[in-house]
């Protein structure tokens, strides 16, 4: 395979994809996927809105967005035109995009639905709009090697920002030994195509792109991206979706450690086979249950970002999946070192891509060599005759190698404590004994300089407020060495350590000034997306003042709130928190004040508290309600299945069709010939003959695409259990009847089951299905229209569909 010298090349790969998968989006309700042609298309009309504006070679553009599709097309519409990108991570605050604006004198920020836009003094372009779909695949300009990419920031700067210069060169350099190590395995990977990568790490970190851009695109996979990120939410779309590899950060990874642990009680077992490929099975089988969750077809997990603790490891090693590391800084372009997937190395960070060298300094850090190497910071010139030890990029971390090459771990070259006798303690080996106290959530371990020296200290924050953190640190000692012992701690009184908006690294610095300090309660933190509380959310959506709504405002009677508001709400406070909550639990809750403190008891914190990126800081061990299940489901994915669509294309041909138009005439008005489905239909709702009425009006091709939307109250006998045996015996009848013969689905009046019931309405609407709502919510024989529920409108933003009005 040749060698690749600009990303420009890679461009035209996508438009090889033609009808294949390149990137789905799951919003939540409804997934959105593009084929590699559509992506190509849309890199050529990124490339054009920006060519129309006057933007081009030499010019510099802001993307401070999401994870999304819209997010690929802008970077490579940009690439294409010579344009270079300046990534913002989208929990960014507008302070910090506006120093770095000060900074690279951008032409336009291209910004996503999440960011607040507002006082960002910059020509602001929404990414949905940037990307039309063109006539025409992209032609990438004339570009050399040396041209630059993009300018990519530490988000969380608090300083002067400082920006990484990568151009061409320092990305394919590490993409290229990636490459030509995929085409080995190519053939074998065949069978196990469309290998999807469900990438969490922002577009904006370099190692986001390095998964989220260039592996799945050079693998011939595509790339998912999802909205939700609280742990429940990921795994079903992973099941869903058949998703091959997950990458996320440690973070993310400890959370859905903990959400598998919970949701399966997990017994400590081993298997008897532990190495090699008899253990791998043993392991594999032992947790069935997990793999059948996470469905067939996913084996791997990717972590990035920052260190994954070993016993994070350990515990997806037990579980029976790959779990691949790697080694990185924003200057090496991404990659460094990292674990042969097929091969790995437990507890390391692998080793050196390419021909990238790794060395260590006398003082144990790591030094990097390689044409991958950035070493030049936008504005300051990089240093072009370096020799010997300046041509070896200094990493700050603190490194050993084993004798086969292999890179591990040890630390911080600025965190190692020197003790007292001069013995170097890393804060890393006393953490990992200090988590695994059950009563520790996180521990952060400094150095508090003494008289006598540095003496390591602890900060703890507990996930049990009450535990003796004096018995937690004795225990600790008695499992470290003399030198590595702690002779102090102190409690953290926040919800979490504060941490970069990105990739959630701890910051150190600001726990260190803290505790010298002792106001560890009011340490600075970095912006979160959505600081808030439950009752401003409330209000944002009530469209009210946060200090108009009391605490013993009845939800439903004064505040108004209907079963698809609560569902709304529900979804952003996962958000919000980072935790799955329970449908059945929301539909029982009466007033604010119940709200708040069913917050309080799941996410375990106070109510204000902030998130970072909708990340929980700390999750509580708690059992999960289990919720009654939605009995319509399975039958009405069954009522898509060809022998069925069969029998209802038949049934309405031969007989409602006929029926109808015998008895009743039937005068149509306006048409649908211009319109493109999937669509919500609204008409207002006169007699129970509305949805035949409308059947009849459609043409041919249309009324095999129709999918009625009808209360669940109906069938209420049935679904619920109620009533006499005879009454449910009649419901179960008419229930399978209207959905065999009609395709009908039902829509819960309370909030139990509506989210499911919406999830489902996207996958309709994904198989090309258009929606029957009536919005009046009543019948109304008279022909008096109602005023509408604000279900059909919520349910045309979150399944993304052009609502068509219908008169009957």
């Amino acid at each position: 395979m040749a060698e690749i010298e600009t990303l420009l090349e890679l461009i035209p790969e996508i438009e090889r994809f033609g009808g294949r998968e390149a990137v789905l989006y799951d919003r939540g309700y409804r997934v959105e996927r593009w084929t590699g042609h559509e992506l190509s298309r849309r890199i050529a009309g990124a490339a054009q809105v920006l060519d129309e504006r006057g933007y081009g070679k030499g010019d510099r553009i802001l993307i401070w967005s999401e994870n999304r599709p819209e997010w690929l097309a802008v970077f490579w519409g940009a690439l294409a035109s010579g344009i270079t990108v300046v990534p913002i991570d989208s929990q960014s605050s507008g302070d910090f995009v506006n120093r770095v604006q000060e900074e690279v004198s951008a032409r336009a920020i291209v910004h996503g639905t999440s960011v607040a836009i507002e006082g960002v003094e910059l020509e602001p372009l929404p990414i949905e709009r940037t990307c039309p779909v063109s006539d025409s695949p992209a032609k990438p300009a004339e570009a050399s090697s040396d041209d630059v990419v993009q300018i990519l920031y530490t988000s969380g700067t608090t300083g002067k920002p400082k920006g990484i210069v990568h151009r061409h060169r320092h990305l394919v350099a590490n993409l290229n030994p990636i490459r030509k190590e995929i085409e080995k395995y190519a053939s074998y990977a065949k069978p196990f195509q469309p290998i999807r990568f469900l990438d969490l790490l922002p577009l904006s970190h370099v190692f986001g792109q390095f998964t989220g851009m260039f592996l799945p695109l050079v693998m011939k996979g595509s790339v998912a991206f999802v909205k939700e990120m609280h742990p429940g939410a990921v795994i079903e779309t992973i099941r869903r979706e058949r998703i091959s590899v997950l990458v996320a950060v440690p973070r993310f990874l400890s959370q859905l450690h903990r959400h598998v642990e919970r949701r399966y009680r997990l017994a400590e077992r081993r298997p008897r086979f532990e190495k090699g490929l008899v253990g791998g099975l043993a392991r594999w089988w032992q947790h069935r249950e997990v793999h059948s969750a996470f469905g067939w077809k996913f084996w791997a997990i990717v972590s990035g970002g920052s260190r994954l603790p070993p016993d994070e490891e350990e515990f997806w090693f037990r579980l029976g999946f790959v779990l691949v590391q790697g080694y990185g800084l924003t200057e090496t372009s991404s990659v460094v070192s990292t674990n042969h997937p097929l091969r790995p190395t437990r507890g390391s960070l692998g080793k050196a891509v390419g021909s990238q060298q790794i060395r260590l300094a006398e003082d144990g850090e790591i030094l990097v060599r390689g044409e991958n190497v950035s070493r030049e910071i936008f504005g300051v010139k990089a240093p072009v005759e370096a020799t010997g030890d300046d041509e070896w990029l200094r990493t700050g971390d603190i490194g050993e190698m084993g004798p086969d090459g292999t890179l591990y771990y040890k630390g911080r070259k600025k965190d190692v404590i020197v003790g007292a006798d001069g013995l170097n303690v890393y804060p890393v080996d006393v953490e990992t004994v200090l988590n695994h106290a059950p009563e520790v959530s996180e521990a952060v371990v400094i150095g508090r300089p003494t008289d006598k020296g540095e003496v390591v200290h602890a900060v703890l924050l507990l996930a049990e407020r009450d535990a003796d953190p004096s018995d937690v640190v004795q225990r600790a000692n008695r499992r470290l060495e003399r030198h590595q012992r702690i002779r102090e701690w102190t409690l953290w009184e926040e919800e979490d350590f504060p941490r970069t908006s990105s990739t959630f690294k701890i910051k150190r610095q600001d726990i260190q000034r803290a505790v010298e300090s002792g106001a560890t309660s009011s340490v600075s933190r970095e912006p979160a997306a959505k600081s808030t509380s439950t009752r401003s959310l409330l209000a944002r959506q009530l469209g009210r003042a946060t200090g108009s709504i009391g605490s013993s405002d009845a939800l439903s009677e004064e505040l108004g709130l209907t079963s698809l508001d609560r569902i709304d709400l529900m979804t952003e406070l996962e958000e919000l928190y980072g935790v799955e909550l329970s449908e059945g639990r929301m539909a029982r809750i009466e007033t604010v004040d119940e709200l708040e403190s069913w917050i309080r008891e799941e996410t375990g914190a106070s109510d204000a508290r902030d998130s970072a990126a909708g990340v929980s800081a700390r999750a509580p061990e708690r059992s999960y309600e289990v919720e009654s299940t939605t009995p319509f489901v399975g039958l009405v994915r069954y009522a898509r299945s060809r022998p069925l669509r069969f029998l209802r294309d038949l049934f309405r041909r031969l007989v409602i069709l006929p029926l109808f138009h015998r008895y009743l005439p039937l005068e149509v008005e306006g048409s649908v010939k211009d319109i493109s489905g999937p669509v919500i239909f609204a008409p207002n709702h006169t007699s129970s003959l509305d949805t035949i009425a409308l059947l009849a009006a459609l043409p041919p091709a249309w009324q095999a695409r129709i999918a009625p939307a009808i209360s669940q109250d109906t069938f209420r006998a049935y679904l619920e259990g109620n009533g006499r045996w005879g009454q449910r015996v009649l419901s179960a009848l008419q229930y399978w009847l209207a959905v065999v013969l009609v395709n009908v689905f039902p829509l819960p009046q309370k909030t139990q089951g509506v989210r499911k019931a919406l999830r489902f309405a996207g996958q309709l609407a994904n198989d090309g299905y258009s929606i029957v709502i009536f919005p009046e919510g009543v019948r109304t024989p008279d022909g008096e229209t109602h005023p509408f529920r604000p279900g059909v409108g919520l349910m045309a933003v979150q399944l993304r569909l052009p609502v068509v009005p219908v008169h009957i």
